[in-house]
């Protein structure tokens, strides 16, 4: 477990699926988090999600909770390369209580200090909607770059909208994201 001021992250545990469920068939979630369309998730899918990232132990999950152990949100790695030391990831904080208050900030951060520090990853990936400024506020705060922008690439709500590509590298992270 890794402990912030408000926040803690722990492995995802198979009894999460009923919150994960919720929390991801929210409209807010599911507008700034899946790129097609999609169907809220099932209770049935996200078990078999856990069980698959529990057999093939080949990215990192965690719940996010609050310091009285609600859990409020998740973070995931995808597409981990360990050859070149890059993966990308997604995060998302569930519990509509705890949004635009800093906690995806604190958690995000935890994250990125056992990606790079205990990981010894060398950079970190993400996407992101150009409507998500929530998001790209929490990542602009711990460090992350814009690398590229993929032009009119989602279509949602009756026009398209640009998909940042961003970026962090363990060095600048290290240093406060201020290089």
């Amino acid at each position: 477990m890794f402990k912030g001021e408000r926040v803690n992250l722990r492995p995802q545990k198979k009894e999460d699926a009923e919150l994960i469920v919720k929390y991801q068939s929210d409209p807010d979630v599911v507008s700034n988090y899946y790129m097609g369309f999609c169907i809220p998730p099932i209770k049935d899918f996200v078990n078999h999600w856990y069980e698959r990232s529990m057999e093939h132990k080949d990215g990192f999950s965690f719940a996010i909770e609050n310091k009285d152990g609600l859990y409020i949100g998740g973070c995931h790695t995808m597409q981990l390369n360990w050859k070149n030391g890059v993966t990308y990831f997604a995060i998302y904080v569930g519990h509509p209580d705890y949004r635009s208050k800093g906690y995806g900030t604190e958690a995000l951060k935890l994250f990125l200090g056992f990606l790079f520090n205990e990981l010894g990853l060398r950079k970190v990936k993400l996407n992101v909607f150009s409507f998500n400024k929530r998001a790209i506020r929490c990542y602009e705060k711990c460090g992350f770059i814009v690398e590229g922008i993929n032009k009119k690439e989602l279509y949602r709500n009756g026009e398209y909208h640009d998909n940042f590509a961003m970026s962090i590298t363990r060095d600048r992270f290290l240093q406060g994201g201020n290089n």
